[in-house]
């Protein structure tokens, strides 16, 4: 029986030593499990790290919007509260800065038609309401949308100007009824006088001298209108390049030739100054300029009145002036004078004639240019006018 104790020996080795692999077995699996709840917990620091990120690349770029977007947006609570505003809308509405979580945005604002347009949208079946604003002189378009998220109410408000718009359609607006109104006049006169001449009214020799005459005068000022606006939408499209080197007192020259007649009839003094100056240009362009400024400097002067024109060149600019002694221009007109048809002084205009379209395309010639065009006028004084155009080299 001696060699129970050796085997007693033996088996306790072999427990210590397969209790000792168990341990070990186990040790390194709790470190495997370790070192990859630590990789875990790296993708999980990763994946926030990215998504904070992106949230504060997403908050950097909203702010952004808000801040320069060239709308104005406005978000109220259901107590009507401001939650955001950006700055467009708190220049457009004058709110103060101050206190915007305690006061309704009918306290901090006083304009009267946007605070009705948000008491409308409050009504359950004008949930969307549109209004258009006119604040500072401008026209503001409010778009107001009263949304429901959750059983929480607000209000969404986008202001965008549009004063562009709404003058241009009245412009158009304008200029189709003074053109109607144009157009009707010297229609009116010859379909008048060639019916009198087909029923056989007219059969003296004199009256048909007269009132031929008219007939002939009433279908130049007819041409001469349609001219124009034709040559006005011509010059609006660009049609002609600006590709030509013009000297400028060769162009005045040309039309103080073509305004002879005229000159002439109302015994005006013209002064033309102004040494060789070239621009790149288009030759009937420049001479529609002088011939229109000129023409008009005769028209509302006083008989043996005088006209002067000045050529000259500024750094890199022409710089035109025409001046003369006549009536002047009273100081409510002088911001409009350069509107299509429109006349001071319309019973003076029809008996001076023209279509009312001439300082119109002289304008239209000026900024196709890229040029400056200013006046300066006392009624009753004369007028003077200033054209800047650049000089390409």
């Amino acid at each position: 029986m001696e060699w129970i104790p050796w085997a007693l020996s033996i088996l306790l080795l072999i427990f210590i030593f397969t209790g000792q692999v168990v341990h070990l077995h186990q040790k390194q699996r709790l470190e495997q499990q370790r070192r990859k709840e630590q990789l875990e917990i790296a993708e999980i620091q990763t994946e926030m790290n990215a998504i904070q990120k992106e949230l504060h690349h997403e908050r950097d770029i909203t702010e952004l919007i808000q801040k320069y977007m060239a709308e104005g947006l406005l978000i109220l609570d259901d107590s009507d509260k401001i939650q955001m505003a950006n700055r467009t809308a708190v220049a457009q509405l004058h709110i103060p800065e101050e206190n915007w979580n305690d006061k309704s945005i009918f306290i901090l604002t006083e304009n009267a038609e946007f605070l009705d347009a948000l008491r409308q949208s409050k009504i359950k079946q004008q949930s969307k309401v549109h209004a258009l604003l006119k604040i500072d002189g401008k026209y503001i378009r409010a778009r107001i949308n009263r949304v429901e998220m959750g059983g929480i109410f607000g209000t969404i408000v986008l202001l965008v100007d549009v004063t562009y718009n709404v003058k241009a359609e009245k412009m158009r607006q304008e200029f189709t009824a003074n053109v109607s109104h144009e157009l009707k006049t010297p229609l009116t006169t010859i379909k008048g006088f060639g019916e009198m001449f087909g029923s056989g009214m007219i059969t003296q020799k004199n009256d048909v001298q007269k009132y031929g005459a008219m007939i002939e005068r009433e279908s130049e000022r007819l041409l001469f209108l349609i001219n124009d606006i034709i040559r006005l939408s011509e010059i609006e499209e660009h049609s002609d390049l600006l590709d030509t080197q013009v000297e400028l007192r060769t162009s005045a020259q040309s039309a103080l030739q073509i305004l002879d007649p005229v000159i002439q009839r109302n015994q005006i003094q013209i002064q033309l100054e102004g040494s060789c100056l070239l621009l790149r240009s288009n030759e009937s362009y420049i001479r529609e300029l002088f011939v229109n400024l000129i023409d008009n400097a005769i028209k509302y002067n006083n008989p043996g009145g005088t006209v002067h024109i000045s050529i000259s060149r500024a750094e890199q600019q022409a710089k035109i002036v025409i001046t003369d002694n006549g009536i002047g221009i009273p100081l409510h007109a002088q911001s409009r004078i350069f509107e299509r048809f429109y006349r001071v002084d319309k019973s003076r205009s029809k008996q001076r004639g023209g279509t009312g379209l001439g300082l119109s395309i002289v304008k239209h010639i000026v900024d196709y240019h890229n040029g400056v065009i200013s006046l300066r006028s006392e009624l009753g004084h004369g007028t003077e006018i200033t054209i800047l155009l650049p000089i390409q080299p």
